[in-house]
């Protein structure tokens, strides 16, 4: 089996003897069920993700916390969020490396304010 590329060729996937005949049968059971669009859609899908762990952890998208966390700070500090922060874990990190400190910094200012 391959994987074909745009115009870089294609990749040979490594699949063994078990894994190659139940594609085989999956193929077959969804063309003769009239289910080959639902198959290629699921497999489409199915693909989509694993290729999101195929990426340098940089690129991969921000986590949930890493959004939920990166939000805080720019409604706190009253910053923007960078665009590439909201695409990449990468440029996310980055963005809350630099503004954490600040952020616990006021959290630990307005607890100090609201002491007796």
């Amino acid at each position: 089996m391959q994987l074909i590329l745009d115009d870089d060729g294609g990749i040979s996937l490594p699949l063994d003897g078990i894994t190659q005949e139940a594609w085989l049968l999956q193929r077959e059971r969804a063309t003769h069920a009239g289910a080959a669009d639902g198959f290629r859609e699921r497999l489409a899908q199915c693909f989509a993700i694993s290729l999101i762990e195929c990426l340098d952890p940089d690129l991969k998208p921000p986590t949930e916390a890493q959004l939920k966390y990166a939000t805080a700070i720019a409604r706190e500090l009253g910053i923007s969020l960078p665009s590439e922060a909201l695409r990449y874990r990468g440029p996310m990190a980055e963005f809350i490396d630099r503004f954490a400190d600040a952020m616990r910094q006021r959290r630990r200012s307005y607890l100090k304010s609201d002491s007796p």
